[in-house]
C-alpha cells in the first residue's frame, strides 16, 4: 500500500514538472511571435520614413535644376512726362546648376507684380481667351534661343508692362516683381525707382 502511496506521488511530481514545461513553451512563443510583430512594425516605418526622405530630396532637386536667374541690370522706361515708369524689362537665364528648361509659356509661368499700394498677377496679351486688366502684362522676347522653353545657355528678355496701375510707379518707390515657373524657383526683381526718372534708365 505505501509503495502505491509513493510511486503515485512520483507519477504527480512527473506531471507537474511537464505542465510547467508545456506553460513555459507557450510563453516563450508568444514572446518571439510579439517580437517577430513588432520588428515588422519598425521595418515598415523605417522603409516609409525613407521612402519619404527620398521623396524630398527628389523633390528638390527637381527644384534646383530647373532654376533661372536674372543677368545684367533691370531695365526701366518711363513716359513722355518723365514722372511716371511704364515698363520694365530684364534679362533672364538658367542658373548655373541648371539643368532642365524652365516653361515660360502663358500657362507655364505667373508674373506678379507688387508694391505699398497693389499686388496683381499680370497678363499675358498673347492669350486671346483671357481678359486683360490692363493694370500690367508680360511678354518675352527671346535673345538666344527659341520656343517657350528656357533651355541651359538660353537668354530671354522679360518685359513687363505696368502703364495703367493705380496709382502708377513713380520715383522712389519700391517695387517687386516675382516670376513663378510651375517647376523651379521663383525669381524676385526687387528694386527702389531713381529720385529722378529717365526716358530710359538702369533701376538699381
Amino acid at each position: 500500500m505505501e509503495l502505491k502511496k509513493f510511486i503515485a506521488s512520483r507519477n504527480l511530481v512527473v506531471d507537474q514538472r511537464g505542465i510547467t514545461g508545456l506553460e513555459t513553451a507557450i510563453v516563450l512563443i508568444a514572446f518571439v511571435v510579439v517580437a517577430a510583430v513588432f520588428a515588422f512594425a519598425v521595418l515598415s516605418t523605417g522603409l516609409l520614413s525613407s521612402e519619404k526622405s527620398k521623396e524630398t530630396v527628389l523633390g528638390g532637386l527637381e527644384e534646383t535644376s530647373s532654376t533661372m536667374t536674372v543677368r545684367g541690370d533691370v531695365i526701366g522706361t518711363s513716359n513722355s512726362a518723365k514722372d511716371e515708369v511704364d515698363e520694365i524689362k530684364f534679362t533672364l537665364t538658367s542658373a548655373a546648376q541648371a539643368s532642365d528648361a524652365v516653361d515660360l509659356s502663358t500657362t507655364g509661368v505667373v508674373v506678379t507684380y507688387l508694391d505699398e499700394d497693389q499686388a496683381t498677377n499680370c497678363d499675358n496679351p498673347a492669350v486671346a481667351d483671357v481678359l486683360t486688366t490692363s493694370e500690367c502684362s508680360w511678354a518675352t522676347t527671346w535673345l538666344i534661343g527659341t520656343s517657350d522653353l528656357l533651355d541651359p545657355g538660353e537668354q530671354v528678355e522679360m518685359i513687363v508692362t505696368i502703364t495703367s496701375l493705380t496709382p502708377q510707379l513713380t520715383k522712389n518707390k519700391e517695387f517687386t516683381i516675382q516670376v513663378k515657373p510651375n517647376k523651379g524657383a521663383v525669381v524676385i526683381v526687387n528694386k527702389t525707382t531713381p529720385a529722378e526718372l529717365k526716358t530710359k534708365m538702369v533701376i538699381d
